[in-house]
């Protein structure tokens, strides 16, 4: 099993975790216990962030799995028809067709913001905050899809 994680947004992170550190420092200043909570959020927020939460890709020979939590579902190799790059709302987006007669799950992830934006796909993920380029990610996907 190949695995590709999403970077760690430390952009977003950082800030707010400096200030509710700042924050908890504050409170306890202040007297009030609420304050350890505070400062130990930032930390508890990063350990699930770097580990059991972390979106990430998992690449088997069944199929891949976007993991964003322990449910999420296989999507088999043989079901994918075309696999393509795209890009909406500034973002990009590893958008695929399934093949004809494939039983849809139940929702299939990017699938109504692709269609919103007049693309036709029946999923996608978005593919530019991962640890490998959204074009490395279309290779490992295209040497797996069988036409």
């Amino acid at each position: 099993m190949t695995v590709v994680n999403a970077r760690f947004p430390w952009a977003l992170f950082l800030p707010l975790a400096g200030v509710t550190e700042v924050g908890g420092v504050v409170l306890l200043l202040s007297g009030r216990s609420i304050g350890w909570a505070a400062i130990a959020a930032p930390l508890v927020g990063f350990f699930a962030m770097r580990g059991p939460v972390r979106p990430r890709f998992e690449f088997t020979n069944e199929g891949v799995i976007f993991r964003r939590s322990e449910k999420s579902p296989l999507l088999p190799w043989d079901e994918i028809a075309a696999v393509s790059l795209v890009k909406a709302s500034g973002r990009t987006v590893l958008a695929y067709r399934l093949k004809p007669g494939v039983a849809v799950m139940k929702r299939h992830p990017g699938a109504g913001f692709l269609r919103a934006k007049g693309l036709d796909f029946d999923g996608g993920y978005f593919v530019d905050q991962m640890t490998e380029t959204p074009e490395e990610i279309l290779r490992r996907f295209e040497q797996h899809v069988r036409p």
